[in-house]
């Protein structure tokens, strides 16, 4: 049975005042509250990668007593990167900026390009091709655009690949506690 627009309307208003629409709006925002909730405790869990990989990557010339945390672009984890602001790594402070412009990249020691902004992935490893930057992304694809870390949710868990060439490119060594962590590493060029 097929249903003209007007019809239609009619009845989505009826079914949703009813008990039926209230138990179908109930599911909708226990779902989207899970969703979110989740959403929540990945971007944390991500943040927290970014934490680590301050702690566990050497950059040449550490001389500043700040370490930044850089966005390109508005995606922030949720604003689970914020979480870093003022923690330590390395013996520096952690200062988190966000929606860093292309040409303020160099003054980061670690930027994050969400898969939101993923466009900017590739202007971003141009800009900073062979400076001591670390690129971190959740994209699917980073580790093959350039990009020195890419995040992935693999079922519940979050885990992350290497690029050991990128990495060797712009002067960063990454610990060997860490590599042996990685779910992959795409091997250095000799």
């Amino acid at each position: 049975m097929k249903f003209k627009l007007p019809q239609c309307i009619a009845l989505q208003a009826r079914l949703w005042t009813g008990w039926a629409g209230r138990v179908v709006l109930a599911c909708c925002a226990l779902t989207a509250q899970a969703q979110s909730a989740n959403s929540m405790a990945e971007y944390r869990v991500k943040a927290a990668y970014i934490y680590n990989f301050a702690k566990y990557v050497d950059w040449p010339n550490a001389e500043s007593k700040l370490f930044h945390v850089c966005t390109a672009g508005r995606d922030d984890l949720g604003g689970a990167l914020f979480a870093l602001d003022r923690r330590s790594a390395q013996g520096r402070e952690i200062q988190v900026r966000q929606n860093i412009a292309l040409e303020q990249l160099k003054d980061c020691q670690i930027i994050f390009v969400g898969d939101r902004d993923i466009k900017l992935l590739s202007s971003v490893v141009r800009q900073l091709l062979g400076t001591p930057v670390l690129i971190v992304s959740d994209h699917l694809q980073a580790v093959e655009a350039g990009a020195h870390i890419a995040l992935a949710s693999v079922e519940d868990r979050v885990e992350f690949d290497v690029n050991l060439a990128s990495l060797q490119r712009a002067n960063l060594k990454a610990s060997s506690q860490m590599l042996k962590l990685a779910r992959t590493t795409k091997p250095a060029k000799l």
